[in-house]
């Protein structure tokens, strides 16, 4: 990995960008000012901190779809205000207050509906993926497929990897190991060291990497599209921790393992495995950032976000006949271009 002193301090940008996201929904929720399951990303922001940088860096049109706890990633998609304003149901969001975070859809911006039930969207972005190659616009166009690991467990996931592979698709699927899908831990879901290995069933290249580097995982995802580039789909697993339970608010105690729980009571050893701070190390001992550098960019983070909030606080929810409008949950024009 060789990053430039710009492109590394952008990494930070990022997942300082998503831990204060992260902290800020927690802090709403409790305070009432959210409602509804909020999936937190906080302890995660490597993930999507190495995504959106590889997109930024890539220079490539990526259509993607977003995760339960992949806020970030949504709100790079659509803006980080309208994001917001979804989130709070208000008519500023990016689909007028009507879809929340887990159906947020931009697809003008590469960001494409999710499905609630886990497990189908890879199957949809293979049909994206498969326009983008039919099109011919794989020159500047690929697809980022993103999943949990108790996702990537479901049926229909591997029938995605067996088409992309067998139709030489320019995709890249994307797993997001965090140790624990809702209460299930890994060790109860597979038995695979690495969830990577499966993409030798479909003749696919596969790689695992820690994902709590964030410069780790934005190689990785650069080089996964250079390979969807020349439609060669492959798998990058990152492998991080939740820090927090399933959903705010969340008992994770009655299921999970009581190391894991010490472990992130400990602030020593929870730094271990901080996104943050770990990039935080690399920057000083390059001499890229001090800590009232560091100091300004957290404090950017949260003039940002919190205007955003309050901007969108400020507005209206949408009336009974936006939300029940048909036309704007079900699509009449089949087929199209991208």
């Amino acid at each position: 990995m060789s990053f430039s002193k710009e492109q590394m301090l952008a990494m930070y940008d990022e997942i300082v960008r998503s831990r204060v996201l992260g902290e800020t929904i927690i802090e709403y929720i409790y305070s009432g000012k959210i409602s509804g399951s909020i999936h937190p990303c906080v302890g995660q922001e490597a993930v999507t901190g190495g995504i959106i940088s590889a997109m930024n860096f890539s220079g490539l049109n990526v259509y993607c779809t977003g995760t339960h706890r992949g806020q970030t990633l949504m709100a790079h998609k659509v803006g980080f205000s309208p994001f917001i304003g979804e989130v709070l149901g208000r008519t500023s969001g990016a689909c007028g207050g009507v879809s929340g975070e887990y159906h947020l859809t931009k697809v003008e911006n590469g960001l494409i509906p999710a499905t609630g039930a886990l497990g189908g969207t890879w199957g949809i972005l293979d049909g994206v993926a498969w326009a983008i190659k039919d099109q011919g616009l794989t020159d500047s166009t690929v697809v980022l497929a993103p999943y949990g690991d108790g996702a990537s467990s479901e049926g229909p996931t591997f029938e995605a990897m067996n088409i992309a592979a067998l139709l030489k698709l320019p995709i890249l699927f994307f797993i997001e190991n965090n140790g624990i899908a809702m209460s299930t831990p890994v060790s109860k879901q597979f038995p695979l060291a690495d969830l990577s290995e499966r993409a030798k069933g479909f003749g696919m290249y596969g790689i695992t990497v820690d994902g709590n580097d964030v410069e780790a995982v934005t190689q990785a995802v650069l080089d996964g599209f250079a390979r969807a580039q020349k439609c060669e789909p492959s798998l990058v697993e990152v492998k991080t921790c939740r820090w927090e339970g399933h959903y705010i608010g969340e008992d994770q105690s009655i299921y999970r393992d009581p190391e894991i729980m010490s472990m992130l009571k400990d602030p020593e050893k929870k730094a271990k495995i901080d996104p943050v701070l770990i990039h935080e190390a690399k920057l000083r001992e390059l001499g890229y950032a001090d800590q009232a550098y560091m100091d300004e960019v957290h404090a950017k983070m949260r003039k940002e976000i919190e205007e955003a909030f309050d901007y969108n606080l400020a507005q209206g929810f949408p009336d009974y006949d936006t939300v029940v409008d048909y036309n704007r949950m079900y699509s009449n024009d089949a087929g199209g271009e991208l």
